[in-house]
């Protein structure tokens, strides 16, 4: 009897861990994904590709704006795909990424150009970005970004 218990414990374990999502990545390799991410985040934005961003977005994703709004997934990738918003250039430095488990901080400073509505766009800001890991992949769950002193940031844009 106590044999048969055992047995039926394990192969129920062993179904379990089969069915269960992998562990988020960890260490240098970890860095390395979120680094890429980043720039394929970035690189969407300037594209102007809504699908890459949908596909990194978390779906309960928040843009917390630098006026104190809070800005939905879906607001975003409308904004996004907004034909009134044109970033012509980006860059993003001083990258900073520490690791909790499956939860990564990015920080960074953010600077790019463009226009929206007509008028012209210099954004120089200082971001935080949360990266979870979920369903087997690190997804984008937070973001905030702070305009530095001399910027002509954009009222109520998200990303």
């Amino acid at each position: 009897m106590l044999l048969r218990r055992f047995a039926a414990t394990v192969t129920l374990l062993s179904a379990a861990s089969c069915n269960a999502a992998p562990a988020p990545p960890s260490g240098a390799a970890a860095v390395n994904a979120i680094r890429e991410l980043v720039r394929t985040y970035d690189a969407a934005w300037l594209a102007k590709d809504t699908t890459t961003a949908a596909r990194l977005l978390a779906p309960d994703y928040v843009y917390f704006t630098s006026t104190g709004r809070l800005t939905s997934r879906s607001e975003s990738l409308a904004f996004l795909s907004d034909t009134s918003y044109v970033l012509v250039e980006m860059d993003r430095s001083e990258v900073e990424i520490a690791l909790a488990g499956p939860v990564a901080r990015v920080s960074s400073r953010w600077r790019g150009t463009g226009r929206y509505q007509g008028a012209p766009v210099r954004d120089d800001q200082t971001c935080g970005q949360i990266w979870i890991w979920a369903e087997g992949r690190w997804r984008l769950f937070a973001e905030h970004c702070v305009n530095r002193p001399g910027g002509t940031a954009v009222p109520e844009v998200a990303g």
